[in-house]
């Protein structure tokens, strides 16, 4: 009897224990956020092929490569590279990323935060360069001249 009372309460510690891996999860947001668009993934390949032929021309440099192998090589990622830039212009990536996703960060802030944005345009600049200037500084973080 005492077996048949151990082995039910091991069962039910296994199904216990065992039953999450086992139950359909509901809606993982930081999956979610973390999934990859395309995009992400043609501008992750770019900077790969593009690091892929810097190497490629140090080793040839370094005189690793024959010039034969250079050119094959130098020609297969130059093609790779060209085909991740079409796809890329038909997705609509535009040159100016950088710059567009300043411009959006700092319309959300404005949005969210309207008052820092009127003191962040009210703030001094320097004579010399026209940089802002943090306050209580005496010289320019930018050129160096005296405040």
């Amino acid at each position: 009897m005492l077996i048949v009372v151990c082995s039910a309460m091991v069962l039910l510690a296994g199904v216990y224990v065992l039953f999450p891996l086992f139950k359909e999860p509901k809606g993982n947001l930081e999956v979610e956020l973390l999934a990859e668009t395309e995009l992400d993934r043609l501008l992750n390949r770019k900077a790969i092929v593009y690091s892929n032929i810097k190497d490629l021309e140090f080793e040839y440099k370094m005189g690793r490569l024959s010039d034969a192998d250079f050119r094959r090589l130098e020609a297969g990622y130059k093609n790779e590279a060209a085909i991740i830039l079409q796809k890329l212009d038909q997705l609509g990536a535009e040159k100016n990323i950088d710059e567009n996703i300043e411009r959006e960060i700092a319309a959300r802030k404005s949005r969210l935060f309207p008052s820092s944005s009127s003191a962040s345009q009210d703030s001094p600049r320097c004579p010399s360069c026209g940089a802002e200037v943090i306050v209580g500084k005496k010289f320019c973080a930018d050129c160096g001249h005296r405040l």
